[in-house]
């Protein structure tokens, strides 16, 4: 006996495809889910023959459910998978992970036995006319078309509201709209472009089969200069109007445009290319259109205003690390020469640029964590005993303790928190060690001691680059990540990181403090 194990979150649905399957003259055990959580350990504990399945279900999507389990261990039995609307790049994944039956819905129910037949081999025509034959006068076949336009569009909407929610960022909540206005209209390319008003242009931020074309032009250039204007909420293109022009450098004639709007005002547009559905839209398909819409302005508002906030605040953060080192004429602008130098390291390490971004930040908020240590320890003209040494090993902590309620600074926080611990796991305040310390983290704990050890402090002078070198090298693999080790050299030796040790008159009168002239041996307190 054949076992066949169906995934379908609309029950409708999952009947009518189980009683197409059961029609396929041979002797199969259809078993019904409604969820990738109901299948799992089904998945687990049965050798199946056969396996069908919604791609976008309540609780997730099947193709990454898919990807999931099998890194797991689970061999996935051949498989149907059905979709009211894959992207290439889904297809792609498809087809990485074996999957050679991809239906678009609505499908046939001899689509459907087709590629059943084919895929448990079952391969007798005569078997499949009949199967046929046998369902050609069903009621369920003329009603399975309606009840997959419904679950697909009931999906849509879930995935408005879900989906697009769940991002964070504003370029990642457009990205988002993007494929779901594109699965609304069955559209093969499209784009999502904001409007720059001072330069009357438009700018990419989201695209789709698109690649070689410029990222920004004149809203004169296109054909939606009405919908910037709010003279039009919805502008159609069939083929046979000529002239019309979605993008400069396109040769797309058939195209969908609503303005995208931000509390009321237009302030971009939501082109959608090559739609396979029928031009002019029925009312139901425009419907949805205005829906995303309606939902991408709640939460553009939304990300702006808490993207304004956030801004605000790292702002105030900064100043207050500034007016801290502000105090302590040998470690003025500490931070701010730590977080460029971090941040040249992670270009050198291939990040994208919103990673460097980010690791900048981290770098010139790693020390905000010492507003929490007395002066008397944080301004001491001199070295630290072991017991002054252990409160300001507490300033980690208290930086993480700072951004705790930021919810906007998570990754942040981890570079505050580890950016003393060391690859060997004797650092602090966690003892992590080697992969367990955030990469972040080790890219700033290499600035950071870089920076000490090139600058003049209360109890030493600079140290010369080739010292800095020696350091570095001598202390790969124990104090620092190899990796971001092999980057700093090459900075160093390409003339990056300047030293104050060959520095003239750094220092007032041109003398050291007598504590300057003391030898200290190179161990993680002279960092802290």
């Amino acid at each position: 006996m054949l076992q066949l194990l169906i995934i379908e979150d609309q029950p409708a649905v999952r009947e009518v495809v189980a009683e197409i399957a059961s029609e396929l003259g041979a002797d199969v055990d259809i078993t019904e889910v409604g969820s990738l959580k109901e299948a799992r350990p089904l998945l687990s504990s049965c050798q199946w023959d056969g396996l069908i399945s919604d791609m976008s279900l309540g609780d997730g999507n099947a193709l990454e459910w898919f990807e999931t389990i099998t890194e797991e261990g689970v061999t996935l039995p051949p498989t149907i998978l059905m979709s009211g609307f894959l992207t290439s790049a889904r297809m792609a994944q498809a087809l990485r992970l074996g999957i050679k039956h991809v239906l678009a819905k609505p499908f046939a129910p001899n689509v459907l036995l087709d590629c059943l037949n084919s895929m448990l081999l079952l391969e007798s025509d005569t078997t499949r006319r009949r199967a046929v034959s046998a369902r050609s006068a069903r009621a369920s076949d003329r009603l399975l078309p309606e009840m997959f336009e419904m679950d697909r569009r009931l999906g849509l909407i879930y995935r408005m509201f879900d989906e697009m929610s769940a991002e964070r960022d504003v370029s990642a909540v457009c990205a988002r709209a993007l494929n779901l206005g594109m699965e609304i209209v069955h559209a093969h390319a499209g784009y999502l472009a904001l409007f720059e008003r001072q330069h009357n242009k438009l700018v990419l931020v989201a695209s789709e089969g698109m690649e070689h074309a410029v990222t920004s032009c004149d809203v004169a250039e296109t054909s939606f200069q009405s919908l910037i204007n709010g003279e039009e909420e919805l502008h159609q293109s069939p083929c046979e109007h000529a002239g019309q022009v979605c993008w400069p450098g396109l040769d797309e004639n058939r195209f969908v445009a609503v303005p995208v709007r931000l509390q009321g005002v237009a302030m971009g547009v939501l082109c959608l290319m090559q739609p396979g559905c029928e031009l002019p839209l029925k009312s139901e398909t425009r419907q949805m259109l205005g829906l995303l819409v309606k939902k991408l302005d709640t939460l553009l508002d939304n990300r702006a205003v808490h993207a304004a906030l956030a801004a605000n605040m790292r702002e105030t953060l900064i100043a207050l690390v500034r007016s801290l080192e502000a105090r302590d004429r040998y470690t003025r602008d500490h931070s701010a020469r730590v977080g460029a130098l971090a941040a040249r390291f992670a270009v050198n390490l291939g990040l994208d640029q919103d990673h460097v971004d980010l690791i900048r930040t981290g770098g010139l908020l790693h020390d905000i964590g010492k507003c929490g240590i007395p002066d008397a320890v944080l301004l001491k003209p001199g070295r630290y005993t072991d017991q002054e040494f252990a409160i300001m090993k507490a300033h980690p902590a208290i930086g993480d303790n700072i951004l705790s309620n930021m919810d906007t600074m998570v990754r942040e926080r981890l570079m505050l928190r580890h950016h003393h611990e060391r690859y060997d796991g004797f650092g602090y305040p966690d003892k992590l060690a080697g992969e367990q310390i955030p990469f972040d983290a080790r890219i700033v704990c290499v600035a950071d001691a870089i920076d000490a050890m090139t600058t003049h402090r209360v109890y030493r002078m600079a140290r010369p680059l080739s010292f800095c070198l020696e350091q570095l090298k001598n202390n790969s693999g124990t104090q620092f990540d190899p990796v971001v080790v092999e980057v700093a050299i090459a900075a160093i030796e390409r003339g990056v990181v300047r030293t104050q040790a060959d520095e003239k008159n750094s220092h007032k009168d041109g003398v050291m403090p007598l504590s300057a002239l003391i030898s200290v041996k190179t161990e993680v307190r002279n960092y802290a």
